[in-house]
């Protein structure tokens, strides 16, 4: 496993991904519940990562819920690896489906539902439409679909487009001290194109699935979310255009900081942070 296929998972086990998608995570089994729904007997974790979605899942759902059957799906077998030994301990039964998900196939009988968390932005237009229709074939008729994002047009709220100019243009001289150069010509990262909100509500429509709630919550973001963040390869590629990935990662993660403190909003402790928007959709198959 190589440090950049997996350098943005620790991002997945900060506090502060966790307290959102914790939040997230409560609003859509409350949305099961309030349709009816009783139990879940198969859940499909996409892009698992670390397992953190999974893992939120579990913790939070009603009492009386038998442990649903989890499938754990990712690309990088490393990510599989360690999300088992998280999980093994967390959940009755776990499987793990080493895939894409354009072209996953998903085992046995269909699940009940699926969970996407902060990924689907890593792909382009056409193979989020391929990856939604996969998902849309392994629902159980009534299952539901759940995702969020917080790459997408809209989150970054007003007031703190500062910060990220500010970070690149540290970032930038940081690189450009080291005699670093940036090449021309290259094609952004897909994590770098923003799409609408309509683009997503659309492509689950088209995929046969219905839309049931699609909002936006906003969550504080500290130095350490914003470090690894930056220290994602798609992120970097995209806020530094044409520079190499690597020397990008480590110029904006040290560009955190000083952005921090330049632009960054105190709590109540006295800690900085910068707030950012994730966009949380709820779909179902009916």
């Amino acid at each position: 496993m190589s440090e950049t296929e997996y350098n943005f998972e620790p991002f997945a086990n900060t506090e502060d991904y966790r307290k959102i998608n914790r939040k997230i995570i409560v609003t859509w089994i409350a949305a099961m519940v309030d349709s009816g729904v009783e139990r879940v007997t198969r859940l499909l974790d996409i892009a698992t990562g670390i397992g953190t979605m999974v893992q939120l899942f579990v913790e939070e759902m009603p009492d009386g819920w038998e442990e649903p059957e989890v499938i754990c799906l990712d690309k990088s077998e490393g990510a599989l690896e360690v999300a088992r030994s998280k999980l093994e301990n967390i959940v009755g039964s776990l499987s793990s489906i080493h895939s894409p998900i354009q072209v996953m196939e998903v085992p046995g009988e269909k699940v009940n539902v699926v969970l996407w968390g902060n990924g689907i932005h890593n792909l382009s237009e056409k193979d989020q439409v391929k990856a939604v229709n996969r998902i849309r074939d392994s629902l159980k008729e009534g299952g539901w679909f759940f995702f969020n994002s917080a790459f997408y047009e809209g989150a970054r709220p007003e007031g703190t487009k500062s910060f990220y100019r500010y970070k690149v243009k540290k970032a930038v001289k940081y690189l450009r001290e080291k005699g670093v150069e940036r090449k021309r010509g290259e094609d952004r990262a897909e994590a770098s194109k923003f799409l609408p909100r309509s683009h997503y509500r659309e492509i689950v429509k088209k995929a046969g699935l219905k839309v049931h709630e699609m909002d936006e919550l906003t969550a504080p973001l500290y130095q350490e979310a914003w470090e690894y963040i930056s220290g994602f390869k798609n992120y970097a590629l995209g806020a530094l255009h044409g520079y190499p990935a690597e020397e990008a990662q480590e110029a904006l993660r040290q560009a955190v900081a000083p952005a921090l403190e330049k632009y960054g909003v105190e709590d109540e402790n006295g800690e900085l942070y910068v707030p950012r928007k994730w966009l949380r959709v709820s779909t179902r198959l009916d």
